[in-house]
């Protein structure tokens, strides 16, 4: 991970918090102590991917070229071939390639739907869909928390899992997320 952090430093904090957001999201479902501890991985890990990504097109401000965009969504399955080579590393990589992958398979890579999104990738797409949004880009400035929790709410059930969205929400009125 140190490679990806020091081609883009905005990846380490994102990574750090995401994996945290994964973690309580798995606590406000009920899951098991194990699976929080998977998820937390997952989020740490979800973009390790974009190591095979050019410094250029990540830390890019302005709009991305269609060449470009086709090396960004090709992290999903770079990080699940690294992944996949370490031992006792399966699941996360299944999470990992499926992060962005859409309730409506609208997603990639393989535009799965609904149940064939793994849960980890599920709740992994929206921590780290909430944390772009939050998070200045070199491209935007960052959404406001009403923003994004907005853009989630609209995006239950076609984007994102509306269970877990509602998981997240449940967090934020408890003050931890």
């Amino acid at each position: 991970m140190h490679v990806l952090y020091q081609k883009s430093p905005r990846e380490e904090g994102h990574s750090r918090r995401v994996s945290k957001i994964c973690f309580a999201i798995g606590e406000q479902m009920g899951l098991e102590h194990e699976q929080k501890i998977e998820l937390a991985k997952v989020g740490l890990l979800h973009d390790l991917g974009k190591i095979s990504i050019p410094s250029d097109i990540l830390n890019k401000a302005q709009p991305l070229l269609p060449w470009e965009w086709k090396e960004i969504h090709a992290h999903p399955v770079n990080g699940h071939r690294f992944l996949s080579a370490v031992v006792g590393m399966a699941e996360i990589a299944e999470a990992t390639l499926a992060h962005h992958e859409r309730m409506d398979g609208s997603g990639y890579p393989y535009g799965l739907r609904g149940g064939q999104i793994p849960l980890m990738a599920r709740i992994v797409a929206v921590a780290d869909a909430y944390d772009a949004m939050v998070s200045a880009r070199p491209y935007r400035q960052a959404y406001s928390h009403e923003q994004a929790m907005q853009e989630l709410m609209r995006g239950a059930g076609k984007q994102f899992d509306a269970r877990v969205v509602e998981a997240f929400c449940g967090l934020l009125c408890k003050g931890i997320a």
